[in-house]
C-alpha cells in the first residue's frame, strides 16, 4: 500500500532530507512560527512509523493538552482508513501495516515516562520542557536503540535549548542544528510578517519569528522580584480569575504598595466551596475585588458579590485585557509589583507570551496552549485594582 503524507514546502524538506538521509542522531529544529514545525514533526513520525517495521517512537510535549492535540491531528489525517488501531484514551497509535507504535507523553510528570525505551524520539517544544525531563527521563530512552531525536522548538531564552543548538553547531559530530525563521516559510506572505515586526515588542517578534535566542527572552515580563515579607497597609486589593472546564480559580491580594500578600488557587471543585475559599480569602483582607467576568449576569461573580464589601466586575474584552496586561509589564518592569515565592506563578510569568493574528492585525496576550495563565491574570486584575482610586465605594478607572 502507498500512503502519500503531506508535501513539505522547501525548507521543510531540507530538513526531512538530512533527517532521512545523514548520519546525525540529534536534530536541533530552532523554528519561528508559523513555519510548520508541528506539522514537520507529526510527518516525519508517520514517515517512520509507516517505513520502517515494529519500532517505537515517542513523541513528549510539556503539556497533557499539546500532546492530545497531536495525538488528535494524527488520528484525524487517517480516522476514514484502516491503517492505525488507535487508543485515544492512552494516545497511542499502531500501524496495521508495519506493527511500528507512536505513543505521546507529557513531560508535566516526567517520571511516569522511565523505563520505555524508544527508536525514534521527537521532542516538540523542547525549550519549555524542564531540561530535566530530558537529562534524566528521557535521553535514557534512546540511549541503546534509539537512531534518530528530534528537539523542536521555538527559543526561550538560553536556556537547555539553546545549549543543545550549540551542539549542532559544529560542537558534537552527533548533532545537526537548523534554524528557520517565519520568513523561510515561503507560503506566507511576507508582509504579513512585516506588520507582525511592526505591531510586536522588538524583543517579541526577534524570539518568536526570527527564532533568536535572546539573553532575556524568556518572557513578556522582565524576572518578578521575590517578597515574602510584604508591608501591613491600611489597604489591599483583590483580583479574581473564575477559572472555566479545566482552569484553575485564582485570588490574588495584592497590599498599597503593590506586594502581593496571599495568592491561592482552586479547579475541579464545586463552585459553591470554591467561592466559599475565595471570598474567605477576601473578606481576610476587606479587599477592594474586582473579579473576572465574561458578560452581563455572570453567577459565578453575583455568588462572590454577595458574600464579601467590595466587588466589582471586571468585564474581559481583548481591550480590556490588554490593558491589563500592559500596565502589568510597565509595573513589573519599575519594580512596584513583588511577588511571593510561588513556583507555579514564576512559571505562567516565564512563559506568558503575545501572539500576533496576521488576519485581524492584532494583538493577543495568552499562555502557549496547553500552559495555564490564570495566575497572571488574577494579578493583573488585582493590578486593575490597585490603580484604581477607590471613591465612594466605586472604582473610577485611572
Amino acid at each position: 500500500m502507498e500512503v502519500q503524507l503531506y508535501t513539505p514546502h522547501k525548507n521543510q524538506k531540507i530538513i526531512h532530507d538530512s533527517i532521512n538521509n545523514e548520519p546525525y542522531k540529534y536534530y536541533c529544529l530552532n523554528i519561528g512560527r508559523q513555519f510548520g514545525k508541528s506539522l514537520l514533526g507529526e510527518n516525519q513520525a508517520l514517515f517512520w512509523a509507516l517505513n520502517y517495521a515494529n519500532v517505537k517512537i515517542g513523541w513528549a510535549s510539556p503539556t497533557y493538552k499539546q500532546c492530545k492535540k497531536i495525538y488528535n491531528e494524527i488520528e484525524g489525517a487517517f480516522y476514514d482508513t484502516d491503517l492505525f488501531k488507535t487508543n485515544k484514551q492512552d494516545l497511542f497509535l499502531e500501524s496495521k501495516i508495519t506493527k511500528s507504535t507512536i505513543q505521546f507523553f507529557s513531560t508535566e510528570i516526567y517520571n511516569n515516562i522511565r523505563g520505555f525505551t524508544f527508536d525514534y524520539l521527537i521532542c516538540d517544544e523542547f525549550a519549555f520542557m524542564q531540561e530535566q525531563a530530558w537529562t534524566e527521563v528521557l535521553k535514557a530512552t534512546v540511549l541503546v536503540k534509539g537512531r534518530k531525536v528530534l528537539f523542536i522548538s521555538t527559543p526561550r531564552g538560553k536556556n537547555h535549548f539553546y545549549n543543545l543548538f550549540q551542539l549542532g553547531l559544529g560542537q558534537s559530530n552527533n548533532y545537526k542544528s537548523f534554524k528557520m525563521t517565519s520568513y523561510d516559510n515561503p507560503m506566507i506572505d511576507p508582509s504579513e510578517i512585516d506588520e507582525a515586526r511592526n505591531s510586536l515588542p522588538s524583543h517579541v517578534f526577534q524570539q518568536e519569528y526570527m527564532a533568536e535566542f535572546l539573553d532575556d527572552g524568556t518572557s513578556v515580563f522582565p524576572k518578578p522580584i521575590i517578597n515574602n515579607t510584604p508591608n501591613k497597609t491600611d489597604k489591599y486589593f483583590a483580583g479574581v480569575d473564575v477559572g472555566r472546564a479545566d482552569d484553575y480559580t485564582v485570588v490574588t491580594i495584592l497590599n498599597r504598595d503593590g506586594q502581593i500578600v496571599e495568592i491561592n488557587r482552586w479547579r475541579h471543585l464545586d463552585w459553591s466551596m470554591i467561592v466559599n475559599y475565595v471570598c474567605g480569602v477576601i473578606n481576610k483582607y476587606n479587599a477592594h475585588t474586582f473579579v473576572e467576568v465574561n458578560g452581563v449576569g455572570d453567577p459565578v461573580f453575583e455568588m462572590i458579590k454577595n458574600k464579601i464589601k467590595n466587588g466589582n466586575a471586571f468585564v474581559t474584552t481583548s481591550k480590556t485585557k490588554n490593558k491589563a496586561i500592559e500596565e502589568l509589564m510597565v509595573d513589573m518592569q519599575e519594580e512596584e509589583i513583588n511577588i511571593l515565592n510561588t513556583d507555579w506563578l514564576i512559571q505562567e510569568l516565564e512563559v506568558f507570551t503575545y501572539d500576533y493574528n496576521f488576519k485581524s492585525k492584532a494583538i493577543k496576550y495568552s499562555a502557549p496552549y496547553g500552559f495555564h495563565d490564570d495566575g497572571v491574570m488574577s494579578l493583573a486584575i488585582a493590578n486593575q485594582a490597585r490603580r484604581n482610586l477607590f471613591r465612594a465605594g466605586k472604582y473610577i478607572i485611572g
